[in-house]
């Protein structure tokens, strides 16, 4: 047993716990409050936020770009005390879908199902407990590095009624998954290492897992981007672009490169469109130089 894990789990539910004893818009003031504490004071990971947005924003002023920085912690703060303190129930009712379930319910009528790319922006967590409530999801999940966190969070997910998988060896399940019709959720923006695949992210090369455009093509599925975004300080709305077909890209590496790249694109418009939202303090450009180019 890890004992620094320890720690750090039981200072979590510690915290958790004692917001959850105060009333919700209480809670949620403080824990923004404390999202900008850390950025701004702490300066938890705030080197790798603003050396981040200062290269996808060259133009930008420092001063503009510290205050998109604190913007970035403030919504880290609101996210936190949305997922662990708030009644998802409230959250999921109050969620305005656009343009609506039409397409989604179109693309899974063919019985291939469907992936859902998107990626750490607005309140990611929120946005599968409302796919859950509605179809059957399975979601691909990276294992966190703090075990008991990690069993925390998989509860979390269960009591939500969303399925996941870890992302290693994830793909026998993702795939008898979409054969019974169902939806996956797969994260497009975490940086892949040498086993991904370097297409453009926001401007950049970026390192980039593969399977979702691998997948698509091998089973014909479509690729839906989507993300839940924070509109006001108690208003989301899930936003659901149009499906993207596998027809006419190859299973070679070039071809899943190319359909990669427009996938990759679409998730990124919602990043740009919201650049507050997104989860910055990953560093999403580490394996910049590439990853596999035959992966």
């Amino acid at each position: 047993m890890d004992i620094r894990d320890q720690l750090e789990y039981w200072a979590f539910r510690s915290l958790v716990g004692g917001m959850n004893l105060l009333p919700y818009d209480r809670a949620r003031h403080l824990l923004s409050g404390m999202g900008l504490f850390a950025g701004r004071v702490l300066r938890i990971r705030r080197s790798v936020v603003t050396t981040q947005l200062a290269r996808i924003y060259p133009h930008e002023t420092r001063k503009d770009l510290d205050y998109l920085a604190d913007l970035v912690y403030h919504h880290l703060g609101l996210t936190v005390a949305e997922v662990f303190c708030g009644d998802p129930q409230d959250q999921i009712e109050a969620v305005r879908v656009h343009p609506g379930w039409d397409e989604l319910d179109k693309a899974l009528a063919l019985g291939r199902g469907a992936i859902v790319a998107t990626g750490h922006i607005g309140n990611f967590e929120l946005g599968g407990a409302t796919l859950a409530r509605r179809y059957r999801l399975l979601d691909v999940v990276k294992t966190q590095r703090n075990a008991p966190f990690n069993r925390y969070i998989e509860a979390l997910h269960k009591r939500l009624g969303i399925e996941t998988v870890p992302m290693q060896h994830s793909a026998p399940r993702v795939l008898r998954h979409l054969q019974g019709g169902g939806l996956v959720s797969l994260l497009m923006d975490q940086d892949a290492g040498d086993r991904g695949m370097t297409v453009p992210f926001l401007g950049q090369p970026a390192a980039t897992w593969p399977g979702v455009a691998r997948i698509s093509i091998r089973t014909g599925c479509p690729v839906i981007p989507m993300a839940l975004i924070r509109h006001s300080d108690d208003g989301h709305e899930l936003k659901i672009s149009s499906p993207l077909w596998p027809d006419g890209f190859t299973e070679d590496s070039e071809g899943v490169r190319r359909y990669l790249e427009r996938i990759s694109a679409a998730v990124e418009v919602f990043i740009r469109e919201h650049p507050e939202q997104w989860f910055w303090v990953h560093r999403r450009w580490k394996s910049r130089k590439g990853g596999r180019e035959n992966k």
